[in-house]
């Protein structure tokens, strides 16, 4: 089970940010540095929250990085800059926050095209150095940046890491697994799983260990 914290959202309303709701991440963050950015956000002291929201967008917590796409879009703060916007919505997207994909899709129509490939470029950086720290979150992140936000998605590679998440007892990675492989051609499939056992041995991840009971690979 994923670790529960408070989540708080913050949403552009003219000139005023409300948080919003309390649900589950998979990271917990610092609650006193984000209770803190959403305290200077209701004080309308847009470039304090964003130096306190940054450090934690950066440290992959995804509630920060989707209040970093709305103050960005908003330019409170900072200048508006939709190429940041468009980084901090899908990272926070991948994240499992949902309302970061209406962002990123204001973002993409937008944006010209070198910029949205410059931004999904940067992306797929930043989950590749998580990877090659040893994160483990950054697994089912990376799968699902092959599936929604290149530009075509790439079945293959996003089969290896679900591969690689059901692998390490993930939780909720056998479906989009299964699923994955019914769009791969057979003849394909042997390569595939050859490279996502290579790429597990290389990485040596430690099992994810939230497990109880069970076992939630199970559906």
């Amino acid at each position: 089970m994923y670790v529960v914290f408070k989540r708080l959202y913050i949403l552009f309303c003219l000139a005023v940010f409300l948080p919003l709701l309390n649900a589950n991440a998979e990271l917990p963050i610092n609650d006193k540095t984000f209770n803190d950015a959403v305290k200077a956000v209701k004080a309308r002291n847009y470039s304090h929250a964003l130096n306190l929201f940054e450090p934690l967008a950066n440290a992959a917590k995804h509630d920060a990085q989707y209040n970093m796409a709305v103050l960005m879009q908003a330019g409170k703060g900072r200048p508006r800059n939709y190429s940041d916007t468009l980084y901090w919505s899908w990272l926070a997207q991948l994240g499992g926050i949902e309302d970061a994909q209406d962002i990123a899709n204001d973002m993409l129509d937008a944006l010209p095209d070198d910029d949205i490939k410059n931004v999904r470029t940067k992306v797929g950086k930043s989950l590749q150095d998580r990877l090659d720290k040893g994160d483990i979150h950054a697994i089912p992140q990376f799968a699902n940046y092959h599936l929604s936000i290149i530009e075509e998605p790439n079945y293959g590679a996003a089969y290896i890491w679900f591969s690689i998440a059901v692998a390490l007892n993930i939780p909720e990675m056998l479906r989009p697994r299964d699923e994955v492989e019914s769009d791969i051609e057979a003849k394909d499939l042997a390569g595939l799983q050859t490279q996502a056992n290579e790429l597990f041995n290389k990485y040596e991840f430690e099992p994810f260990n939230s497990i109880t009971k069970g076992d939630t690979n199970d559906g």
